[in-house]
C-alpha cells in the first residue's frame, strides 16, 4: 500500500483528535487520565484537539498519512519539536474544551500528572512524539510506520534524539523496530506508560 504522509491543515487538526480518540478510548492510561464513559470520544476529541492546539501545532508538526492525495485520513501523529514554545493566547482558548471534557474538578489532578511525566523526558533538545494513531483500515499495512519512518528522516537530519510514552505492549514492539529503547516507566502509578528514547543520529 502506498502512504502519503504530509502536514495536517487546520481544518484537519479536529479530525485527527478524533482518530487519536477513538484509537485510545480504551487505552488503560488513557482512562486513568480521563476516566467515564458518557460522551466519551467525544471528550476525549476535545482533549486532543487542545492538546494538538497547544503543543504540536505552536512547536513541532501534525503528520497525517492517506492512501492518496484527497483522501480519508488513515492515521496521525503528533510531534512537538525541540524548540519548545508557549502560545498563551491559544492555551486560553483551548482551556475550555479542557474544562468540557475533564471538569473543573480534575483538571489540576490530569495537569499535575502530566507534568511528573514530562519532567521524565530528556533535558536535551528532543523530538517528542505525543501521539499516533490509526484508523481500523490502517492497521496492519504499513501507515503506523510510514508516519513514523517520515519524521524520523528529519529527525535524523537535524541529528537529535526523540522520545515518546508507550502505553502498551504492541506500541513499544513497533517502536522499537525504529531504535527507540524503553527507559522505564515514567512513573509509579499503575498502567504508567514506558518512557522509549531514541538517541541522535551520528552526524
Amino acid at each position: 500500500m502506498t502512504v502519503l504522509v504530509e502536514p495536517a491543515g487546520e481544518a484537519e487538526i479536529e479530525a485527527g483528535a478524533r482518530l487519536i480518540a477513538e484509537s485510545f478510548r480504551d487505552d488503560a492510561v488513557v482512562r486513568r487520565i480521563v476516566p467515564g464513559d458518557h460522551d466519551r470520544v467525544a471528550r476525549l476529541t476535545d482533549v486532543y484537539t487542545a492538546a494538538l492546539r497547544t503543543g504540536a501545532c505552536v512547536s513541532g508538526t501534525v503528520d497525517v498519512a492517506r492512501a492518496g492525495p484527497g483522501g480519508p485520513i488513515l492515521g496521525v501523529a503528533a510531534w512537538e519539536g525541540p524548540e519548545r514554545r508557549r502560545h498563551l493566547p491559544t492555551e486560553l482558548r483551548e482551556l475550555p474544551r479542557y474544562l468540557r471534557a475533564l471538569g473543573l474538578r480534575h483538571l489540576p489532578a490530569v495537569r499535575s500528572r502530566l507534568a511528573r511525566w514530562a519532567r521524565q523526558r530528556p533535558a536535551t533538545a528532543h523530538w517528542y512524539l505525543a501521539d499516533l494513531a490509526l484508523s481500523p483500515a490502517a492497521r496492519g499495512r504499513g501507515v503506523g510506520s510510514a508516519l513514523i519512518a517520515h519524521r524520523l528522516g528529519v529527525v535524523d537530519a537535524q541529528a537529535r534524539p526523540a522520545y515518546l510514552e508507550a502505553t502498551g505492549p504492541g506500541n513499544q514492539r513497533l517502536y522499537e523496530r525504529f531504535g527507540f529503547r524503553a527507559q522505564g516507566p515514567v512513573a509509579d502509578d499503575a498502567d504508567a506508560p514506558v518512557g522509549m528514547l531514541r538517541p541522535a543520529a551520528e552526524e
